[in-house]
Parts: structure tokens; C-alpha cells; sequence
């Protein structure tokens, strides 16, 4: 954090004594010392009950409009003693705010005020701690039902002056005197009110005609705080620009998750080098394994004290590909009791060549992390541990004794069983592609309401087999029998006007399938090995096989990146001389659904039989459903980002109605 927080403004060599009524309004002559060093006043005020509410921002700004000094202010309450401040907090020669232990009044005064629009952004620092916001209801509901028009300027506040924003323990509660008072009154059903006005709020912000740009902005901390509205990151990425930030703080904030928008820092926060996560719930570690390409700034992620309780292979190998990501799990409850993720492990950690080779020489930390179960483990460091410790049954390789009396019936099951095996596949396929029946061993899928049956992912280079294979395969579907396909083209249906990556994200998400035409064309493409990343993190929020994988042409093993490496050894790809290649695609991208199936949980995995056209190994990998959580974030950033705080807090508040928690 910048030096010049930590300083005393007591301790300034030149004292200007209280007498100087000319600097602040006598009112605060018993309550501010104020110094002076090179044209700047430093006002440390102390406000105790007895100067409660005298603090008032609007009457200081007025007070000081004619001077030629630059002003800090260092506000402490006793006992959260009122200080009037109002958003967006801006005076023409004011550039330090910090505020602790008070109770902020006036919080939307400035709401409406033309002189507002004509003061220049000149906030350098805003740091309000330990504090709680008095919100007016009136003046809230006033201001979500007129929120479409408010202005850049009283939305953004000081956009393009403010360098560090410091925002900890942060308290919004609604003034009950004016609550009993319409309660008393003809304003019975002022809750209601509310609700309604803010029904529509996060559409209407999303609205708005502006965006603010943080372009001097290097350090946010919002930890330690409890109110949290779970649309604020998504309207803050959207809404606003971070191109310098470097620090962001959101630690002890009740995080379950690492959210879409840190996944993929770079495209919001250009130069993070620094995103600290500690002291949460989040449980797994999830980035985007495309960051390597795109993020060419070095950052660390802060994940310690979190819930993070098993560290599988593939955690180790997404680490191990980032090497300008240095992610910190110390301290974390890990759990050494048998399993198969914790075997790998071990396996892995024993192994010194495997551990380089995996590119984990970063994180040799995790050899001395200690376990936190079962309690024979707890403290013991994990290089120490083998599987032998975590009781793991030891499986013989030899052959179980031989039952006489079945013997021949199992070695007939068993020659079956090959042929049967052998051949199913194609089986399977050509029942379906060529007489339409799906066998009775496969189970029915689950219809899924999406615009098309596949997005193609392609180079440019391979567009012309791309585009008449997929013709052909649009208008025959239809006269064949088949379901009517329809291919989300890049070159034919992306949307004019939208980024590539949120074309490209919709269009996976909108696709049963993502058809990956891999080529060395293909591998030559950052924008497709973006694409081939979407569609494999989105086979994993599906939990089905998403991604159907075409190979266009013999690719050396040395040549293909890890993940798609890993991804051809877990699916069996599709050839493109395939002698059913046709075939074995119509299969793999059809809806196979009976009419007599009956619902299936929207959460059920299939099994190694639902599409042959895949090796039955993928039932090995372990797939995490991503679901959708509350965002636990807040932050007086922009007031577009604290309304939605206020309103949709009041909604899902199962308290008293009134507070905001």
C-alpha cells in the first residue's frame, strides 16, 4: 500500500493552531488539528459524540471553494460518531479522504445537484474503513426509479484522478427513525415500493450510456466486508475500465468460487499483478488454461486459508503450463485419506523427474504443506507421507483362483464379450445412421433446448472443406430423416459488432456441441485454441461430451500443446479418412432421444455407452459441475456498482427487512 497512508498528520513539523478560523469552519476548531507542509493542509480530526454530525463535506467544500491550498483530511470517530458525506465526494482541492469507525449521513445529497457536473475529478485517495453508510429510504428509492438518468459524472465520481481505493468492513443500513416514521405516517407500504423500483435495477444499469474509465486506478481493497451483491463484479467489468490496476483485495469477503471474471483477469484487469483471495471458501482451483497466451503480465493469486481440501493431477498440470501464474494454496485443510486423486499426488511428489518435467519447480512448497485429516496424518508433512500411510488396499495383479464350475461358461462370456466389444462401435453407429435405431444398451439423452447442434471451430485455412462439409451435411440431414441440423458457422453467424470472445463464448454456450477441426492450421491460431479452451471448459459445466474432435491430417505428437494432448488421449478423435467418417459424425452430433425415455436429472453423467464415437476411457476424469453462486463482491467504485448492493441486498435480506447484511 502507498507510503503515504501509513502517515501521522499529527506528527507534521508545522502546527497551524485552531485559531485559524479562516481554514475550516469554526465549528470544527475544537475537533480538527490542521498542519502544513509545500501548500498542502492536513486536517486530522477526531470526532467524538460530542461533535457528532458537525463534519459536514458539503459545508467544508463551500467553505474552502476560494483556496489556494490543496486539502487532506484524516477522519476518526468515537463510538461511530455522523460525518455527512455524500457521493461522489468531490471538491476542487480535496485529494485525501480517509475515514474510520464513523457513521455516514447524506450518503445521495449530492444526487441531482447541477455543481456536481462543473467540479473537475480531483480525488487522489479514498479509504473508508471499519464505517456504516445511513442510507435514506426515500432518497434510495428516488434514486433506483430515476437511475437511468443519472449522469457520468455523479455515476463515476472521480474516475480519472482516483489512484488507490480502500473500502474494508463496510456496513450499509437503512435509517429506521425515517422507517418508523412512514410507518406512522401515509407510507405504508414503502417496502413494496422499493422491491418494485428495484425489480428492473441491473438492467437499467446496464444501460447506462457511459463508461468509466479508471485509467489512473492502481489499488482496490474491499476486505473485510459483508455486504455484497452478487451482479457487482459482472456490472463492474462491464461498466468500467481497470488498464493500470495492479492490486486487487477482496480477502476475508465470504468467496466461494474464483469467478469468471478473475479466471480470465486480462481481458478486464490488463495488468493485475496481484489478486489476493485469502481467508475465503473458495475449494477449487479453477483458471482459464488459455492464460499463458494471453496474459503477458506475471501475476500471483493469493488462495491462502481458503478450503482447499485435494489437489488433483490435472490441478498440478494447469499450474505447472501457467508459468506466468504463481498461485499461493499454503495453509490450506488438506485431506490425505485415500483416494485417487491423492495417490497421484503422492505419485507425483516422489517423483523428482516427473515434478520438473511437469514444470512444478515453483511450487515445491506443496512437498512441506501438512495434512489437516484423518487425525493419524494431521501435521505430517505430504513429501513424507506414502501410500502405505493413508491406508490405501493393496490390489494383487495376480488372477483370482478359478471357479471349476463356471469355467466354461466364462471363457464363452468372455469371447462375447470381445467380439462384442471389438465391434461395437461401429455397431452402434451404423444401427443408428442407417436404419435409425438406437439400441437397446444405450441409453436415451437428454434434450437440451440449444440453437444449433454444433459450433465448428476452424482456421481459415481449412474454410472451404469446412463449409461445404457442413452444407452438405445441413441439407441432407433433413431429407436422410435425421433431426435438421444446424452448424454455427464463424464466417456465416457470428454477430457484427460483438467482441470475437463473446462471440465465441456464446456461441459454445448456445451449441450442443463444439466441433474441433484440428489441423496445423488450427494449432497455428491463437483465436482457435481460444475457441478449443471454451468448448473444453464448457464439456466440463456440462458434464456430458460437449467437444467432438476431427483430425484433418497426421500432427507429430511434439507438436501439440498439453491440454490438447491430453484432450486426443482422453476422446477418440474422428479421422477425416475415416472409411464412416460421415457416419461416426452424424453420430456424435445427433440427438439420440427415445419417446418412451423417461426425464432424466439435468445433473446425470453417462457412461462410457452413451456415444461410441469416444473411448470409454473419459469416465476416468473427474468432472466438476460449475453452478451458479453468488458473487460475493462489493465496492463504491462507480454508484452503478453500490445501488445494486442496496437493492438487491433489501431483497434477500431474511432479516428484519431494513439491514443490509
Amino acid at each position: 500500500m502507498m507510503e503515504f497512508l501509513k502517515q501521522d498528520f499529527m506528527n507534521e513539523n508545522e502546527t497551524i493552531g485552531n485559531n485559524r478560523n479562516s481554514i475550516l469552519p469554526e465549528s470544527l476548531n475544537d475537533t480538527c488539528t490542521i498542519t502544513e507542509t509545500n501548500g498542502t493542509y492536513f486536517c486530522y480530526c477526531l470526532i467524538d459524540k460530542n461533535h457528532s454530525g458537525l463534519w459536514d463535506f458539503t459545508a467544508i467544500r463551500k467553505w474552502i471553494l476560494n483556496s489556494s491550498y490543496e486539502f487532506q483530511f484524516d477522519l476518526k470517530c468515537v463510538n461511530f460518531s455522523k460525518i455527512a458525506l455524500p457521493w461522489p465526494i468531490k471538491a476542487k482541492n480535496i485529494d485525501f479522504v480517509r475515514v474510520k469507525s464513523c457513521t455516514i449521513t447524506g450518503f445521495f445529497m449530492d444526487y441531482g445537484n447541477p455543481y456536481i457536473e462543473t467540479i473537475p475529478d480531483h480525488l487522489r485517495v479514498m479509504d473508508i474503513s471499519n464505517s456504516v453508510v445511513l442510507i435514506g429510504l426515500q432518497d434510495l428509492v428516488t434514486m433506483v426509479t430515476n437511475f437511468k438518468e443519472v449522469t457520468e459524472d455523479y455515476n463515476c465520481g472521480n474516475d480519472k484522478t482516483l489512484q488507490t481505493l480502500i473500502y474494508t468492513n463496510v456496513t450499509y443500513i437503512y435509517d429506521m427513525d425515517e422507517i418508523n416514521s412512514l410507518e406512522e405516517g401515509k407510507s405504508k407500504n414503502s417496502e413494496d415500493e422499493i422491491i418494485g423500483a428495484g425489480s428492473n435495477m441491473i438492467a437499467n444499469t446496464r444501460e447506462l450510456d457511459h463508461r468509466c474509465s479508471f485509467n489512473e486506478l492502481k489499488e482496490i481493497d474491499q476486505s473485510t466486508s459483508t455486504t455484497k451483491s452478487r451482479y457487482f463484479l459482472s456490472i463492474q467489468t462491464e461498466l468500467s475500465t481497470f488498464p493500470m490496476l495492479t492490486f486487487y483485495n477482496l480477502s476475508n469477503t465470504g468467496q466461494i468460487e474464483i469467478t469468471k471474471e478473475f479466471q480470465t483477469w486480462w481481458r478486464f484487469f490488463p495488468k493485475m499483478e496481484l489478486l489476493d483471495l485469502s481467508y475465503n471458501v473458495i475449494s477449487t482451483i479453477d483458471l482459464d488454461p488459455s492464460a499463458y497466451t494471453w496474459s503477458t503480465f506475471k501475476i500471483k493469486i493469493d488462495l491462502r486459508y481458503n478450503n482447499i481440501t485435494e489437489l488433483s493431477q490435472e490441478d498440478l498440470e494447469l499450474l505447472g503450463s501457467l508459468p506466468n501464474v504463481d498461485v499461493d494454496i499454503r495453509y490450506n485443510p488438506i485431506h490425505c485419506e485415500c483416494s485417487d486423486h491423492m495417490i497421484e499426488l503422492l505419485e507425483i511428489i516422489h517423483d523428482d523427474t516427473k515434478w520438473e518435467a511437469m514444470g512444478l519447480h515453483r511450487y515445491d512448497y506443496f512437498k512441506n504443506m501438512t495434512c489437516n485429516l484423518p487425525d493419524k496424518l494431521k501435521g505430517r508433512k505430504l513429501s513424507e507421507i506414502t501410500k502405505s500411510d493413508i491406508s490405501c488396499p493393496m490390489f494383487s495383479a495376480t488372477s483370482p483362483a478359478p471357479i471349476i464350475v463356471l469355467s466354461i461358461c466364462i471363457v464363452i462370456l468372455i469371447v462375447i464379450i470381445i467380439l462384442l466389444t471389438k465391434f461395437r462401435k461401429e455397431i452402434f453407429i451404423l444401427t443408428y445412421t442407417r436404419f435409425h435405431i438406437i439400441l437397446p444398451c444405450q441409453p436415451a439423452e437428454v434434450s437440451e433446448n440449444k440453437t444449433y447442434d454444433a459450433f465448428v471451430s476452424y482456421s481459415s485455412q481449412d474454410e472451404e472443406w469446412v463449409s461445404k462439409t457442413f452444407k452438405e451435411l445441413e441439407a441432407s440431414s433433413q431429407s436422410d430423416g435425421y433431426h435438421q441440423f444446424r452448424f454455427c458457422l464463424h464466417h456465416r453467424d457470428f454477430i457484427p459488432g460483438k467482441t470475437i470472445f463473446d462471440n465465441v463464448i456464446d456461441s459454445v454456450e448456445s451449441s450442443r456441441h463444439t466441433v474441433i477441426i484440428l489441423s496445423k492450421h488450427f494449432l497455428q491460431s491463437h483465436y482457435c485454441m481460444y475457441e478449443f479452451h471454451e468448448a473444453f471448459q464448457q464439456s466440463i459445466i456440462e458434464r456430458k461430451r460437449h467437444m467432438v474432435v476431427v483430425l484433418m491430417e497426421n500432427i507429430p505428437e511434439g507438436e501439440l500443446p498439453t491440454d490438447l494432448k491430453r484432450c486426443l488421449k482422453t476422446f477418440t478423435y474422428i479421422r477425416r479418412d475415416d472409411s464412416i467418417f460421415k457416419d461416426r459424425l452424424i453420430f456424435a452430433m445427433s440427438h439420440k432421444g427415445r419417446k418412451d425415455a423417461k426425464s432424466h436429472s439435468k445433473n446425470t453423467v453417462t457412461d462410457g455407452l452413451d456415444n461410441p464415437v469416444f473411448s470409454s476411457s473419459e469416465k476416468d476424469v473427474t468432472l466438476r459441475l460449475e453452478t451458479s453462486r453468488p458473487r460475493h463482491d462489493d465496492s463504491v467504485i462507480t454508484l452503478s456498482q453500490i445501488v445494486p448492493d442496496l437493492v438487491v441486498g433489501h431483497n434477500e435480506s431474511k432479516s428484519n427487512g431494513y439491514t443490509i447484511a
